[in-house]
């Protein structure tokens, strides 16, 4: 017979912190040791992006995302102290500010917009087992790869190989917005809800299905009982910084699942040719698909300041900066740490912005630095790719860093970067 063991939430706490810091800053080996033996064109920058995650102890990205918490509780455990919930969001808010990772949810998400400002609240999932042990896990979510979130309700009678062909065609919806190569998270059965709960867990400690998906390094499934007229499958998309780490609390005692190796540093090498962001004939006379490295003075600029930049054109208001032959960098980093210029940083997802860009290019925008494929064309302009989910290799090539506008926004506000060998990859839109 099990006795009751009376557990400070306290204790939970500390582990959640610790997992937090320990997901967004560690890739688990079994990540790594996959990614480098996958065929990728910048492998040797995702592989170096670890290694500076590691030893600098900062984000692997610059999107530190939502914070997920899967909790499993023995009911033979009574818990006292502070609600669990609510010090689970403390674990988060704490750990978000006091390691400088970027906040990035807002308070409401159609009547209130502005940021929380502390990354709450997480979400968390808890569930009564037997026993008298606490199960932690905790996952690192960021908003490119969610947005490719894709469910679909099938027949009873589909077959894993038609469900397994909706996951390839999700991946290839997804792209490079997704920070390929990318891990697949299937959820099948319950309902709709359920199949959506179970992919995105999936991600983490699903089966592994053997299917060969381009820039896809793993696939896996979690399933469920259903209705007898239902099929419910999700997929979810995780990017290459597969962002998750576990504990166990066993008689007071927190015992932290070990899965990460010390990455040793890699050399990334480049023919690409270095142009300078005042070199407009340069610039513009470069061909498509071609590889650069840029220096020189850039300014960021994502979702809210686009949004506030269009409304002051249409409200014929003085904008607070001139356009004219700016490179806009589609970028929200994270904060800076103490003695940094810049925290990590990293494109966005560019086609967000598509519905702006060719109001900002008419006002003078020479180039824009982004992720992924557009939904614009015929416009003439130039527009740069750069790799996401590097965001410690990127962070080096920031010089300095001044606010202009918008400081409100926080990480979305306008900021002037200068960079040194930021490397892209030419695109005419």
């Amino acid at each position: 017979m099990t006795l009751r063991q009376n557990l400070d939430t306290k204790i939970i706490y500390n582990a959640v912190y610790n997992l937090i810091e320990t997901a967004n800053t560690n890739l688990p080996s079994w990540v790594y040791n996959k990614l480098s033996n996958f065929n990728c064109d910048y492998k040797d920058k995702i592989l170096k992006n670890a290694h500076l995650a590691q030893k600098n102890k900062r984000p692997l990205c610059q999107d530190t995302g939502q914070v997920l918490v899967y909790l499993e509780i023995g009911q033979d455990i009574f818990l006292e102290g502070e609600n669990v919930e609510s010090i689970i969001n403390k674990a988060i808010a704490d750990c978000y500010k006091e390691k400088f990772y970027r906040k990035s949810t807002v308070k409401d998400v159609l009547y209130d917009r502005s940021n929380k400002g502390d990354n709450t609240p997480g979400l968390i999932h808890i569930n009564i087992v037997g026993g008298a042990e606490i199960s932690i896990l905790v996952g690192i979510k960021g908003g490119g790869a969610e947005n490719m979130t894709t469910l679909k309700m099938l027949n009873p009678t589909t077959e894993l190989s038609e469900i397994l062909d909706f996951a390839k065609e999700c991946a290839i919806n997804a792209g490079e917005n997704a920070c390929p190569p990318m891990c697949i998270g299937i959820g099948a059965g319950g309902c709709a809800e359920t199949a959506a709960f179970l992919a995105k867990k999936a991600l983490f400690v699903g089966k592994t299905v053997d299917f060969d998906i381009k820039n896809v390094f793993e696939t896996r499934i979690l399933t469920a009982p259903t209705h007898i007229a239902c099929l419910p499958v999700c997929v979810n998309i995780s990017c290459h910084s597969l962002r998750s780490t576990s504990a166990k609390i066993i008689n007071g005692e927190i015992q932290y699942t070990k899965g990460f190796e010390k990455y040793s540093d890699v050399e990334i090498v480049s023919n690409a040719r270095e142009i300078r962001t005042d070199d407009i004939s340069a610039l513009t006379n470069l061909k498509n698909g071609e590889e650069i490295l840029l220096s020189g003075k850039i300014i960021t600029a994502r979702d809210a300041a686009h949004k506030r930049l269009a409304q002051m054109i249409d409200d014929n208001e003085t904008l607070p900066l001139s356009l004219e032959n700016k490179i806009i960098f589609y970028a929200g980093p994270c904060p800076a740490s103490n003695g940094e210029i810049i925290g990590p940083v990293g494109p966005t997802t560019s086609k967000r912005m598509d519905k702006y860009a060719p109001l900002l290019y008419k006002r003078g925008v020479l180039a824009t630095i982004g992720k992924g494929d557009r939904t614009i064309n015929g416009l003439n302009k130039l527009y740069f790719k750069a790799n996401g989910g590097i965001a410690c290799v990127l962070q080096a090539c920031i010089k300095a860093c001044t606010p202009i506008c918008f400081e409100d926004l926080g990480t979305e506000g306008i900021y002037e970067l200068t960079v040194e060998k930021l490397p892209l990859k030419t695109v005419w839109l």
